[in-house]
């Protein structure tokens, strides 16, 4: 599929700019009001020249020119740096203001708490998730280091009345934090998770909530052989854990969550997923779960069974101090990821309405129906044999990218494999360039839609690595290949995400029902002319889950299908995109006409769409969850009450609304 790789030349542009005079007079349009475009014929070459020739007339643009295969000699010189932030010095960020915490009297001497323990923040800002799609102040920020800390804020909570939820680098889309007057407490320093690039802190920030260690059993069992049992505390970021997994060498997880900015306590709360259709959640992965209840005691949950609940509970049983994972031996990632035209990535299933757009690129390829069907046999190949799965799409580009690899066994030869971004990524400054010059384009508001658009997904495609045959493989250990990607954290933007079933039949997977969900996608994109996903299509192949509120429960296979855009897009804009596809991921059946049970991704931006023109939480309570609701409720109380405690106690400390709603009323 190399050969069929689109590019632009510079004979292609200028063809375009000639015989396209209209195209000109779009330089003059005035689209200082974001949205006011509407593209009147979806055509990209005419985007694509648009773009030419406001770059060559705007210096903020011009790092656009060589990926829009405009000659260097034709590029003016840059006079200034202006607009695009590329390389640009940030201001340093302002850390935010800390005041002592003081416990009453009647807790002071069963605690007597250092000052290092506990801080309070006392700025006086609001608290903000990663896009303000929540924004409130609560009535304490506490930043917790210590495991006495965290029972004497519960404690302390109990007397005065307020209930407490934790927060780490605040990567959730939906209202899973606390209310007005109550508490948040988080275990990162609060300056890590309010300034982009995001970091993990510092060497000398002392934390007992931090950190990995390997246990030799484990309630009295041992790890299989080349294995071992990790206990990794709730504030220890994925990047400080990929870092132990280098230096150490020889153990790793099997999957993760892509991001590295994120906890562990945050992504086993949310029950995150990584890729791969041998996978499941994170919170299947957990042995035991560690956590201060309603009462400030300390808990621990091993039994199988509760685990089920304990495992993925949104913080309702208290708060999670420590995960107990098993970790596998170290294995190899053989990352070849590509770029193809787009309707070779995963091809349309058969009769499916091809998008106007997508039939004119594949025309100027000289793309057959036999290139076609070889390509799909190729994804399902990739689909059998891989162990990561992954493939992005930006709207309006030509080709999309393809990230699915194998893994092998660790060799002695592998023990000195460098960490990312040595590996393999070999203009890795210039992907950086782009990357970051990406991120800029994700906040202006003076290019038109289709334009912004067009131009993040062309410089996201030229930071992201393109391996064609006859080139060497990105070699690394899987720890380093699963967060390769790691940064994509660092520029806001908002993403919705629903997990498919995927049926199989006759022992077969239905590869037919997850080429429909990614074409229904692009379709749904390409119907409307405002533009409101900005940034890509995304989706990852996962198997199914044993824990009772995953989105993955049950199925055999899960599609993992997820569209986000940058925060310029207006919001209304937005929300319509959400539903047209919503409307379209709940409607599948499989071979029997039994609908299939679509759930959202609980961390991200669904609580406000409609399912079967009914809210979505009627559709979560009485639809997608019923049962499930039903078996978590009963286990949640077994766990409560063997522990001396109750669902009662534990909702008024810890409870959520949203999901005090869903699951409890």
């Amino acid at each position: 599929m190399g050969d069929k790789l689109i590019d632009f030349a510079p004979d292609h542009v200028l063809y375009f700019l000639t015989v396209n005079p209209t195209i000109m007079s779009a330089a003059s349009r005035d689209y200082s009001t974001p949205g006011v475009e509407i593209i009147d014929h979806l055509d990209a070459d005419k985007i694509h020249a648009d773009l030419v020739q406001r770059s060559l007339q705007d210096e903020r643009l011009y790092p656009l020119l060589p990926l829009l295969g405009v000659d260097p000699s034709q590029i003016p010189a840059t006079t200034s740096s202006k607009g695009t932030n590329v390389g640009q010095a940030q201001a340093e960020p302002q850390a935010p203001e800390y005041g002592s915490f003081k416990l009453p009297d009647s807790l002071v001497k069963e605690f007597s708490l250092e000052d290092w323990e506990v801080q309070q923040v006392v700025d006086g800002k609001s608290f903000k998730n990663w896009v303000a799609l929540v924004d409130y102040k609560p009535a304490y920020i506490l930043i917790v280091r210590s495991m006495r800390g965290i029972q004497a804020v519960i404690r302390w909570a109990g007397l005065i009345n307020k209930k407490v939820r934790v927060a780490g680098y605040r990567h959730t889309w939906s209202p899973l934090y606390s209310t007005p007057d109550d508490i948040i407490i988080t275990f990162i320093p609060p300056i890590l998770r309010e300034e982009l690039p995001y970091d993990d802190p510092p060497a000398d920030w002392h934390s007992e909530l931090q950190g990995i260690t390997l246990l030799d059993t484990l309630n009295g069992n041992a790890p299989k052989e080349g294995h071992a049992f990790a206990r990794i505390m709730a504030g220890t970021t994925n990047n400080q854990f990929r870092l132990w997994c280098h230096e150490h060498g020889q153990l790793a997880l099997p999957f993760n969550t892509v991001v590295l900015a994120v906890t562990f306590g945050g992504t086993n709360a949310t029950i995150c997923h990584g890729a791969g259709l041998s996978t499941s959640t994170l919170s299947d992965l957990v042995l035991e779960i560690e956590y201060v209840d309603a009462r400030g005691q300390l808990q621990k949950v091993f039994d199988p069974e509760e685990l089920k609940a304990a495992s993925g509970c949104f913080g309702l049983l208290g708060v999670v101090t420590s995960i107990t994972l098993q970790l596998e031996p170290m294995t190899i990632s053989e990352m070849r990821p590509t770029q193809v035209p787009l309707v070779l990535a995963i091809p349309p299933p058969r009769g499916f309405p091809i998008p106007q757009i997508v039939l004119q690129q594949m025309s100027e390829a000289n793309i057959t129906s036999e290139d076609v069907e070889k390509a799909r046999l190729e994804w399902i190949r990739r689909c059998e044999e891989d162990h990561f799965h992954e493939w992005f799409w930006f709207p309006y580009q030509k080709n999309a990218w393809v990230n699915t690899w194998r893994r092998r066994s660790r060799t002695p030869e592998d023990s000195s494999l460098p960490q990312f971004p040595k590996f393999g990524l070999e203009n890795y400054n210039d992907a950086q360039v782009h990357s970051a010059f990406a991120a800029s384009i994700a906040g202006w508001k003076w290019l038109p839609p289709a334009l912004q658009t067009y131009s993040f997904g062309l410089a996201s495609l030229a930071s992201l690595p393109n391996i064609r045959d006859g080139q060497p493989s990105m070699t690394s250990y899987i720890s380093e290949g699963l967060h390769f990607r790691g940064g994509s954290q660092n520029f806001p933007f908002w993403g919705m995400e629903w997990e498919l079933p995927i049926s199989h039949v006759d022992g077969k997977r239905d590869y037919e029902a997850i080429q429909r969900a990614w074409w229904d996608g692009i379709s749904a994109i390409y119907s409307r002319p405002e533009c409101p996903v900005r940034a890509a299509l995304e989706m990852r192949l996962t198997g199914g889950s044993s824990v009772l509120l995953a989105p993955q429960r049950s199925n055999q296979s899960t599609a993992s299908i997820e569209i986000f855009t940058h925060l310029t897009t207006p919001p209304e804009e937005w929300r319509g995109i959400r539903q047209l596809v919503v409307d379209r991921w709940t409607s599948y059946t499989d071979r029997e006409g039994k609908r299939q049970n679509a759930r959202p991704h609980w961390a991200k931006h669904w609580f406000d769409l409609n399912v079967d023109g009914k809210p979505i939480e009627t559709y979560i309570k009485e639809d997608a969850y019923l049962d499930a609701f039903k078996e978590f409720r009963e286990t949640f109380s077994k766990i409560t009450e063997r522990r001396g405690s109750t669902v009662e106690e534990s909702r008024t400390r810890f409870d959520n609304e949203l999901m005090g709603r869903l699951v409890f009323d």
